[in-house]
């Protein structure tokens, strides 16, 4: 809706919005009709001719768009108003031939796959340029250590490379599905008026012919109430809004005053308040989570209407359809806005050291312990001070044991002192984060190197 406009397009990606116009979706329904009448006409069972006369007569600027609009609530779907308007323009004597074999879901379902089908093939390449950000990321930062939280606490150590490198495992897990999808998910509908097609089409395998026309794939049979198509779009593209949700979680929180580890790009205009000058919000963030949870919303009421009953459903065809269509829009801003902001990214190492420090008693203190074993009565109640003063005095551990021992350990031997680095450095306590940013590069450059094979 219009009035609408500047709440609900922020969301959305922009160029997807404009092509689901109402204009293009009265071409999609044209063009599905022209090749049924191509086909039909191909094998002769219209007269030639009928193709080239129906194509001059139904000149999309023909159309009244408005009117198509206006008169939809009267049949309940676009289709029919359509179809009413397109054989007024017709010679009389080619009229028959217009919407043969055809119902009104056909033409609709059809000409919605084929709108979301180019859009999701825009979402799965957004999202390769985000798995290749995200391996910039893992490569730069494989040994850069920072906290691991757990509910919402610091926990033990990990690396920003390996953080990466699980926002990239929660995409790969859900780029499978998609691309297949893209490639073998979008059907089309032709089943006629209750779903049995027509003898003479299947004879000619003109629904097959009419698929590979609009570049959709064919169906076992019609499905006119049996929504799994419809479904598993939706599940995918929930899918991929789940995983880019948990990304933006993570660098919301982590963007925060209190613990500064990143910050979002710097984009001119971008992240101001209206009444504190001094703030720098997350706003790509707040855009991305703002899509998802919209498009877990949309999955709900698309899940309810995927039992249908009969031939044709009242009310449940009809409530999937705005669902669908906004939520690709969603899911495809979202992913456009995920590539900026991994793109851009700024990691603050330094921060992430800091604040892990502040905790970092919690797994040092055992070990400072069995490594000063034989200087036990001395060192212990030292490391206990340090602990408590660092808490107490907001300062990091390893700072102020230094400072409390300084004096106790100026005789160490080189070799006690470089097994002090050892065990003092937040990586030793890493376990396999190195190993899992590894296999999470190798597992990117498959992916992106599978794709570049496919497309060429």
């Amino acid at each position: 809706m219009k009035i609408t406009q500047l709440i609900n397009q922020p969301f959305m990606h922009s160029d997807i919005a404009k092509r689901f116009s109402d204009r293009l979706f009265v071409q999609a329904m044209l063009d599905f009709e022209l090749a049924i009448i191509e086909v039909r006409e191909y094998h002769s069972l219209i007269p030639a001719g009928i193709l080239q006369q129906t194509k001059e007569a139904l000149a999309i600027d023909l159309f009244d768009i408005d009117d198509i609009e206006a008169q939809t609530y009267l049949g309940g779907n676009a289709a029919i108003p359509f179809i009413a308007q397109a054989k007024a323009l017709l010679p009389q004597e080619i009229k028959p031939y217009f919407h043969q074999t055809v119902t009104s879901q056909d033409v609709i379902d059809t000409a919605m796959m084929m709108m979301l089908k180019p859009a999701l093939k825009r979402i799965n390449d957004d999202l390769l340029d985000v798995l290749q950000a995200c391996a910039i990321l893992i490569e730069s930062h494989r040994t850069t250590p920072m906290a691991g939280r757990t509910l919402l606490q610091q926990a033990l150590p990990i690396t920003f490379g390996v953080k990466a490198s699980q926002w990239a495992a929660s995409l790969i897990a859900v780029m499978q599905n998609l691309t297949q999808l893209e490639h073998s998910g979008f059907y089309l509908q032709w089943g006629g008026p209750v779903g049995v097609s027509n003898e003479e089409n299947e004879h000619h395998e003109l629904p097959q012919q009419v698929a590979t026309l609009l570049g959709l794939s064919l169906p076992l049979l019609p499905w006119h109430t049996n929504r799994q198509p419809i479904h598993a779009l939706a599940s995918g593209l929930d899918a991929c809004a789940g995983a880019m949700e948990n990304i933006v979680e993570d660098i919301a929180l982590m963007c925060q005053s209190e613990l500064g580890e990143l910050a979002e790009p710097a984009i001119e205009g971008m992240g101001g308040s209206s009444s504190m000058p001094h703030k720098r919000n997350p706003v790509l963030c707040a855009l991305i989570k703002t899509a998802t949870l919209r498009m877990h919303g949309h999955l709900s009421v698309i899940s309810n209407t995927t039992a249908q009953p009969f031939e044709r459903a009242l009310g449940q065809w009809h409530a999937s359809w705005m669902p669908l269509m906004e939520g690709v829009a969603l899911v495809a801003g979202a992913a456009d806005y995920l590539k900026t902001l991994l793109q851009g990214l700024q990691v603050y190492p330094e921060r992430m050291a800091a604040n892990l420090d502040l905790n970092s008693d919690a797994y040092l203190v055992e070990p400072l312990k069995r490594h000063f074993l034989d200087r036990q009565e001395r060192i212990y109640p030292l490391i206990e001070q340090a602990s408590q003063q660092a808490h107490r005095e907001h300062k990091g551990f390893v700072q102020t044991f230094f400072e409390i021992t300084t004096e106790l350990l100026v005789d160490d031997s080189d070799n006690d002192s470089n097994e002090l680095a050892i065990l003092l450095s937040p990586l030793t306590y890493c376990g396999a984060a190195d190993r899992q940013c590894q296999l999470t590069l190798r597992a990117i450059e498959t992916i992106i190197s599978n794709s570049l094979s496919i497309n060429r």
